[in-house]
């Protein structure tokens, strides 16, 4: 069942699936701020911090530049120090911030990574027992193209990519048309489905997700074999679930495994979270020790990505609006834009419009705004309204230069997301 929608104060939709944020315990006095439990964080205490929030709210490279907010900084001083590996019990920030995303999914059980690479490659590590083995996965998935060839070297399997029918998302007649069965020794036989959601700013709907997921769940393997396993590169979910309206727990019950990078969308300083049956989660911990991700004292990054899930969540559907507002006004500039803006992404297609990637960069960094010379702009909740105005601005003046025929710069560059 969907979740009903309500307003924030800003007249934005917000699914009751997103997460309000918490009433602050602090009191003030003679105008300094303390909290009940210590020190409470301003960010006066450092001008480097409040400096790096005013760039990253100009810089649309990507929602990773995000720097902490004044919670998740507090979060940090107040978080507990313990060793989450020697104490059998975990640390408590650790355990907490686990907890809070079982509550958010509806899975069983979690468990803390320090990257969005590790996590999906514990995942997907964890599922694939016996190779040879294959995972069907978008030819765009960052599980394949982004992490340094990661699934062939760690889980010696072999990679099914896939090109969308219907250029946008995977759909089960794309599953069904490339799905490998057993028994032709000549192939590698699917044992893992691996989707992203988002991927490139786009959704893939829920429905989508269902019809894969009951499909490849029920696909026939050998008596010995485990049924092929259902995985999801949640980098950005609370951003489509968000943008989409429906049941961050419907979406979840799709998978069998789920990894939410805490670091992008969400702003979080590092991490994520893999989420999986409470057998999965057990066998995941050692592959995240083998691959190097038992942590010492994680519970200050676990805090501000605790504080950041509080925080942030609320505010996606303004950063999803901007982003559309500001494609429109991009559009209407005669730019090529390749792919729906469904959440807080524009991806352009520079060639496309005859623009070289050097223009591109330099004519931002005249307005103030730092792109990636790929064409792709990404969203965050640190951005502003007067950055996306100065980025269409530099946008016109660019387009503007090269219909009057002004040579435009054209050297080499390199860097970025395509």
């Amino acid at each position: 069942m969907a979740p009903s929608i309500i307003s924030d104060a800003e007249g934005h939709s917000v699914s009751t699936s997103s997460v309000a944020p918490k009433k602050s315990t602090s009191t003030v006095t003679n105008n300094e701020t303390t909290a009940e439990d210590g020190p409470t964080f301003k960010y006066t205490s450092t001008r480097k911090l409040k400096n790096a929030q005013w760039q990253v709210s100009n810089d649309f490279r990507s929602d990773v530049v995000t720097v902490p907010t004044e919670s998740m900084m507090q979060a940090i001083i107040d978080a507990s120090v313990q060793d989450d590996i020697y104490n059998e019990e975990g640390d408590p920030s650790v355990n907490a911030l686990q907890d809070r995303l079982i509550e958010l999914t509806g899975k069983e059980a979690a468990l803390w990574t320090l990257s969005g690479t590790m996590g999906n490659q514990i995942c997907l590590r964890t599922h694939l027992t016996q190779p040879p083995h294959s995972v069907l996965l978008d030819y765009r998935a960052h599980v394949h193209n982004w992490e340094s060839g990661a699934l062939p070297v760690m889980s010696q399997a072999s990679a099914t990519q896939v090109y969308p029918a219907n250029g946008v998302h995977l759909t089960l007649d794309d599953v069904k048309k490339h799905i490998i069965a057993d028994g032709n020794i000549h192939f590698p036989p699917t044992r893992v489905v691996s989707l992203e959601n988002t991927l490139s700013g786009t959704i893939l709907p829920l429905k989508d997700a269902r019809e894969i997921s009951d499909f490849v769940r029920n696909f026939p393997v050998p008596e010995w074999q485990k049924p092929i396993a259902m995985h999801l590169d949640g980098a950005r979910l609370f951003d489509a679930v968000t943008a989409e309206g429906v049941s961050l727990k419907d979406y979840c019950a799709c998978f069998d495994s789920i990894s939410i990078c805490l670091a992008k969308g969400l702003g979080a300083p590092m991490g994520s979270i893999i989420l999986g049956s409470k057998s999965f989660i057990e066998r995941a911990k050692w592959f995240r020790k083998m691959f190097g991700g038992g942590t010492r004292q994680p519970g200050m990054m676990a805090a501000a990505a605790h504080a950041a899930v509080e925080h942030t969540i609320p505010l996606l559907p303004g950063v999803h609006a901007l982003a559309k507002k500001t494609a429109a006004s991009i559009a209407d500039l005669g730019y090529t834009i390749t792919l729906p803006v469904q959440t807080n992404m524009i991806v352009l297609d520079l060639a496309a419009n005859g623009i070289p990637a050097a223009a591109f960069l330099n004519y931002g960094k005249k307005h103030g705004v730092t792109v990636f010379p790929s064409g792709r702009l990404v969203f965050h909740h640190q951005i502003t309204e007067d950055a996306a105005s100065r980025l269409v601005d530099a946008l016109r003046e660019l387009m503007e230069d090269k219909k009057a025929g002004k040579t435009l710069e054209s050297y080499k560059v390199s860097g970025g997301y395509v």
